[in-house]
């Protein structure tokens, strides 16, 4: 994945970077309207096109367009979209899975194995016990739900298989599952009324656009150090 940084990519990167940033300090606590929509879509939206312009895999495309969708449907804070939004991550979280699972498979990687097998067991055991306690909560929403925390787990587990120099998409894959982890407990354990909402909210979104751009990070360098 030869990619070309030139202007308009770091442009829109900026781009992407005021808008998570905007939403993050401005927009996370207001009701949902048009504009919040579109801050919170701009900030993958934006970086969607800066890797277009790139030269990017049509993997990682999918992942931040994906994304970016996710956002939107999930930012008009609906229930009837939720679903929409689960779908666009669980494309989301498969195209990362098979950028990691295709970064694994080329790498010629001798570093102990230990380690990886001690975090995806981690991984695993928390995702499996978190899943447990959300249970009974879920009612329908389990069909879109179990098989979206199947595969958020299993991008996690094959991020750890990433040559150390992408250590940067681990880390971001382990902040992912806990902004996930706290998104989910804010819609289906937490009552609308919280006042730990005042803690989640931001928690979600900060972790979020980490994992989002340590990711995209650990891709690069894995590109780049296969070039």
């Amino acid at each position: 994945m030869g990619l070309s940084f030139g202007p308009m990519f770091w442009a829109l990167i900026a781009v992407g970077a005021a808008a998570a940033a905007a939403y993050g300090l401005l927009f996370l606590n207001r009701p949902a309207s048009l504009v919040r929509t579109g801050v919170k879509t701009l900030f993958l939206g934006a970086w969607t096109g800066a890797f277009a312009a790139a030269g990017a895999h049509p993997l990682l495309l999918i992942a931040l367009a994906s994304s970016a969708l996710g956002d939107c449907f999930l930012a008009f804070d609906r229930k009837w979209l939720l679903p929409l939004g689960i779908l666009s991550f669980l494309l989301a979280q498969l195209a990362y899975f098979f950028i990691f699972f295709f970064s694994w498979i080329f790498a010629d990687d001798i570093s102990p194995l230990w380690p990886r097998y001690l975090t995806m067991a981690a991984i695993i055991a928390t995702a499996l016990g978190f899943l447990a306690w959300m249970a009974p909560k879920l009612g329908w929403m389990a069909l879109g739900v179990v098989p979206y925390a199947i595969a958020i787990t299993g991008m996690a587990c094959m991020a750890m298989w990433l040559p150390w120099i992408g250590w940067p998409a681990m880390a971001g894959a382990a902040s992912f599952l806990m902004s996930d982890f706290v998104l989910a407990t804010e819609l289906f354990r937490l009552p609308s009324d919280a006042p730990q909402r005042r803690f989640t909210a931001p928690l979600v979104w900060w972790t979020y656009t980490a994992a989002q751009a340590l990711i995209v990070w650990g891709i690069v360098r894995v590109a780049g150090d296969a070039s």
